[in-house]
């Protein structure tokens, strides 16, 4: 044990090696340590900017590592990848394989792509698979930005390839898309309206099914080879149903099929009683509504309404009159109604009705008047010739009147009229106004008209003295100098028919003893030739993209709207007398 001694001497203190700095503050000693620890004492005095340092330099060392990168990245980030997957022999596209990353997975469409959505970033392994195919792995790389490259997969197939090439029925042209089914595997058409499929062993044949939104379902057999890969050619045939009258039965009856005549049904069945000669049938131009004139029971006609999304009739109307047929205007059907009941000398022999076939309900356009007091002392009016354009309804009201006493000198206070009429019935109004020249005598007041196209008709007025001529165009009637009564009744006016957007129309003018067939605009105009030296003539539309024409009469045929040499044929069917030459609002009529 030690024993402190004092000696009696002060106790010895150590000197202060610690300074003042400039502020008054003493700093701490200089360290004399090791360099380490004078890099830390030198990094921690310095932290406010040397640890956001040390923070980015290691962000910039994961950056750089790409095994680090994608981990820390794959944490928060996720995209979309795609694959490609073709067959191993034939290149071509395998379209509904399925690709798979964990549990993403994917089914590859028409062009073999298949896109996993929302990935991890990174680098996956991909399973590849499909029926009759071994399946495959491949490893591809979920990136950081947007995928550059898309990675191809091949697939080895196991059972029998083939080729299948579907077209449309119309108008030839290649399918996309068309959906496949056969021995429980599926492949959809690319481009070229071309699959590759892959079919068991140890068939010659198989059912398949074809699908195509638009088009009519089909079933076909796929012949399968097993030395090489057999081509089957296959069409399928655009939706919906075109009606028409048939007498296959012996009877009138209402029929519908698909536009290359399969599936036939019959609407309405004939009675027996129907007139051979001027039952009537009239679409309208989206083929919705169908307009039938028909003596179907006793002695009286009967207007009917179709319509194709439930094939239901209903009555337009019926009963002592005579029914006179324009067309549809829209979803309008414009006719006219002359009583049996009324006389001609008595007011509202003659309406002029339109039938909305939404509404169901009847519009009275307007209506003749007359006085007298019999057959020979009446003054009547009339209606002229009805034909409709762009939503309008056109028409002409003529004056007659009985012949001797003083019904004739009446004549000369009434005058004719060129009319317009929305199909709805507003707008009515007076175009123009024909009288008799003064001191003339007649015994009627009559306008008559040829429609020369859409949006010009020829008038021609005999004034009881002479013939006048005129032009309606532009909503405006001038007179025409250059029209006479052999050009008049002598030229050949087409009848221009609508198509369903009313953008362009259709027609045929005859030339050496056949037709030449066109495409216009809305007017008319600017014709197109698609077709000439035809046995074929006009009858309608189907939607915009294509034509409906007739042969002989009695034949029914579909091609594009730009015309074929080989139009399909729908079917044989049942062509009354009656000619709606004129009128373009409908179809059916011609």
């Amino acid at each position: 044990m030690s024993e402190k001694i004092d000696d009696g001497q002060p106790e010895q203190q150590l000197p202060d090696t610690s300074f003042e700095n400039s502020t008054g503050k003493k700093s701490k000693p200089v360290s004399h340590g090791s360099r380490w620890h004078r890099l830390k004492d030198w990094y921690l005095e310095r932290k406010k900017w040397t640890v956001p340092l040390t923070v980015l330099l290691f962000l910039l060392i994961i950056a750089v590592v790409p095994f680090t990168r994608y981990y820390v990245a794959g944490l928060a980030l996720k995209k979309d990848v795609s694959l490609t997957v073709v067959d191993s022999t034939a290149n071509t596209p395998v379209s509904g394989a399925t690709v798979t990353i964990g549990s993403v997975s994917a089914q590859a469409d028409s062009t073999g792509k298949a896109t996993l959505h929302r990935v991890k970033v990174g680098n996956h392994k991909a399973t590849i698979s499909k029926k009759y195919y071994q399946t495959s792995t491949i490893y591809i790389l979920a990136p950081i930005l947007n995928q550059k490259n898309i990675s191809r997969a091949q697939l080895i197939a196991t059972g029998r390839q083939v080729k299948v090439t579907i077209r449309n029925t119309i108008d030839k042209t290649p399918l996309k898309n068309v959906n496949i089914k056969a021995a429980g595997t599926t492949a959809k058409t690319d481009s070229d309206g071309s699959a590759i499929l892959v079919l068991p062993v140890g068939t010659s044949e198989q059912k398949a099914i074809l699908s195509l939104d638009s088009y009519n379902e089909a079933e076909v057999n796929i012949k399968v080879s097993n030395d090489k890969i057999q081509d089957n050619q296959f069409t399928l045939t655009p939706a919906g149903k075109v009606y028409f009258l048939s007498k296959l039965s012996g009877k009138i009856d209402v029929v519908k099929t698909n536009l290359d005549g399969t599936e036939r049904h019959t609407v309405m069945a004939g009675t027996g009683r129907e007139d051979d000669q001027n039952t009537v049938l009239l679409a309208s131009r989206d083929w919705k509504y169908l307009a039938l004139l028909s003596r179907r029971a006793g002695n009286n006609p009967i207007l009917y309404l179709i319509d194709a999304s439930n094939d239901s009739a209903s009555t337009i109307d019926e009963g002592t009159t005579d029914l006179s047929l324009t067309g549809w205007v829209d979803s309008n059907f414009v006719y006219t109604a002359t009583s049996r009941s009324v006389n001609i000398w008595q007011p509202g022999r003659q309406i002029m009705k339109s039938y909305n076939a939404l509404s169901k309900k009847t519009t009275n356009l307007d209506q003749t008047t007359a006085s007298g007091s019999g057959q020979f002392d009446y003054l009547g009016e009339t209606f002229g010739g009805i034909y409709a354009y762009n939503g309008q309804v056109f028409y002409i009201k003529n004056w007659t009147a009985s012949y001797g006493g003083s019904s004739m000198s009446q004549l000369q206070t009434k005058q004719a009229t060129f009319n317009s009429v929305k199909s709805d019935g507003t707008g009515k109004k007076a175009i123009k106004s024909f009288a008799l020249a003064s001191g003339s005598s007649s015994a009627d007041i009559t306008v008559e008209e040829r429609v020369q196209n859409p949006d010009s008709t020829s008038l021609k007025f005999y004034d009881g003295s002479k013939d006048n001529f005129y032009v309606y165009t532009n909503g405006q009637v001038k007179d025409d100098a250059n029209m006479n009564p052999q050009l008049f009744y002598s030229s050949n006016y087409p009848t221009y028919l609508q198509s369903p957007s009313a953008n362009d129309t259709f027609w045929a003018e005859p030339r050496d003893g056949k037709n030449t067939l066109f495409i216009g605009n809305e007017d008319g105009q600017k014709g197109k030739q698609i077709a000439s030296l035809s046995e074929y003539f006009t009858y309608g539309w189907f939607t915009d993209d294509y034509l409906l024409v007739s042969k002989n009469s009695s034949e029914l045929y579909i091609m594009p709207k730009g015309g074929s040499k080989n139009p399909v044929k729908i079917s044989d069917y049942h062509k009354p007398v009656q000619n709606f030459y004129g009128y373009g609002g409908g179809y059916g009529g011609i």
